[in-house]
């Protein structure tokens, strides 16, 4: 099955990349990928969902063919990412799936958003990197002299 990618401007304008598939009246699922990846890590797994499973893959901010802009890489700000995703396809709630780092966004997203999150899914997610301090480090200088979730 061919995919063909769509783009969507979110708030503030931001442009983000992404794929859909499914029956637009299934259960809606967002996938949010790790860092340094994009809508195409879910790829192979868009293959063998049900066509029940209205499954949307967005690119989040920074990554691949989505727009770059110099700040706004904190976890608040792409749970905010995939909220505004939301709205702007339209969906009212989620099941929300992270995938490794991505698991990061989606856990954000569920405390920031509870009313637009079904369910929340991790897939390899830690809950913390508190005993990884060097990620912790290069994530914590991705979101800048900010407080974040998982930062101790």
């Amino acid at each position: 099955m061919r995919l063909e990618q769509q783009s969507i401007l979110v708030a503030d304008g931001l442009r983000l990349p992404y794929v859909a598939q499914g029956d637009p009246a299934g259960i809606p699922v967002v996938l949010l990928h790790a860092y340094v990846d994009s809508w195409r890590s879910f790829e192979p797994v868009l293959a063998h969902l049900p066509h029940s499973i209205r499954a949307l893959v967005p690119t989040q901010r920074g990554h691949g063919d989505a727009d770059k802009p110099t700040f706004g890489y904190a976890l608040e700000q792409m749970a905010a990412d995939a909220a505004a995703f939301l709205h702007a396809v339209e969906l009212d709630a989620a099941v929300i799936v992270g995938s490794s780092s991505g698991g990061y966004v989606a856990q954000r997203f569920a405390v920031d958003f509870p009313q637009l999150t079904r369910a929340l899914v991790l897939i390899g997610s830690p809950r913390s990197l508190r005993d990884k301090p060097a990620i912790l480090d290069a994530v914590f200088a991705l979101e800048g002299p900010r407080r974040s979730c998982v930062r101790p």
